[in-house]
């Protein structure tokens, strides 16, 4: 697909050359100025050639953009905007000679403008604005190290899971950014990938998940997954412009909190050491968490294998959207694979989403972790 996408821009890119060769080497009858916008304006030769310079630039610009495409960079699209953008000032002044191109140039700008919505740099753009949007405090000081005494009253498996973790011998952390190579399906099936960012913070509970995949390998889409002054919402939109789902209520209030308790648990236990979490022992390899905000509170299930590390989540705290339209209460569980140490902390490896449904378990996304792209305690912008 690239290469196909790299040669319609290098095609388009050589036929601007037309415009310089007319500028340099015009045709008998038409040396020592130029029409412009239909006969309103004729331009002598040193004002042709510039724009026939500009016509040559918009070409190399072009082939700018084709090698980036072959090179998988993103810059190629805002390379091409830039060019089609000068290309339909070009074709304009050119009218109508030039009416041909001006189409192309529009075609091409929607094709751009669309892309533009579908990439990883939008994707961020998105996420750092719905950061901005939220208004989320930063620590301002520094906290004390958790030690043995800070923890000495909870749960044996607990404090267990909290060594193992590495929360002992550092300070309480207060946010999380995270970014992840993931896979996702809507149904039983092929997987689609996508990539995810998200941040956490417990300064004031708040969760912003953004997610951007293409719908049946072909619609992008970008997932906006938010947990804000106590209330949960889940928007989807295509090409960022379009809206496919917008849910809010009581069931995604609870949902997403107990998202960000998984988050929590999995990755920065430390933000549930509070007044609004309490533990409970089930057995020396099994604890239940539960975490109060304002109104809502949410219970999860945590399995520990022999080092204490967790290895399942579970809870009936989120709400699966039934193919009857309606929103049901259903396990939810996230099985790790592995654990990886990085600077002091333990990470998951690998960790998976799975609906228990009637029908039988349905894993519906997976979640590959790399540490360098995980920060703690840093500000939402």
């Amino acid at each position: 697909m690239k290469f196909l996408g790299a040669l319609l821009l290098v095609l388009h890119g050589v036929t601007h050359l037309v415009g310089f060769r007319a500028a340099f080497w015009p045709e008998v009858g038409q040396a020592g100025s130029i029409q412009l916008l239909g006969r309103l304006a004729f331009v002598g030769v040193s004002t042709a050639q510039a724009l026939g310079i500009a016509w040559l630039l918009v070409t190399l610009a072009y082939l700018t953009a084709a090698v980036l495409v072959l090179g998988r960079d993103s810059r190629w699209i805002k390379v091409a905007l830039a060019a089609s953008a000068v290309s339909l000032l070009l074709c304009v002044l050119s009218w109508p000679d030039a009416r041909v191109g001006a189409v192309l140039d529009l075609g091409l700008l929607l094709v751009l403008f669309l892309a533009s919505r579908s990439n990883s740099s939008h994707l961020e753009r998105a996420f750092r604005g719905g950061l901005q949007q939220a208004s989320l405090p930063i620590e301002i000081g520094h906290s004390a190290n958790i030690d043995e005494s800070a923890i000495s009253s909870l749960p044996e498996p607990v404090k267990r899971y909290l060594r193992f973790m590495g929360v002992v011998g550092r300070p309480r952390d207060w946010s999380i950014r995270a970014q992840f190579k993931a896979r996702f399906r809507l149904a039983p099936g092929a997987w689609v990938d996508c990539e995810a960012l998200q941040y956490d913070s417990r300064l004031e509970l708040a969760r912003i998940f953004y997610m951007q995949l293409a719908l049946k390998n072909l619609l992008p889409v970008t997932v906006r997954d938010t947990y804000l002054a106590g209330h949960g919402r889940m928007r989807a939109k295509v090409f960022d412009l379009v809206k496919v789902v917008d849910g809010e209520g009581h069931e995604l209030d609870v949902g997403e909190l107990v998202t960000y308790l998984n988050d929590a648990i999995l990755l920065a236990p430390s933000l549930l050491l509070g007044p609004e979490t309490s533990w409970r022992e089930v057995d020396a390899h099994t604890f239940d968490v539960t975490l109060r905000d304002g109104p809502h509170h949410v219970t999860a299930r945590v399995w520990l294998d022999e080092r204490a590390a967790p290895r399942d989540f579970s809870t009936t705290d989120r709400f699966f959207d039934d193919p009857s339209g309606k929103r049901v209460r259903t396990e939810w569980r996230t099985p790790v694979s592995g654990w990886q140490h990085a600077n002091g902390r333990q990470l998951p490896t690998r960790a998976e989403a799975v609906w228990r449904l009637p029908s039988g378990p349905f894993s519906y996304a997976a979640f590959s972790f790399d540490p360098s792209l995980i920060a703690f305690n840093v500000p939402p912008h």
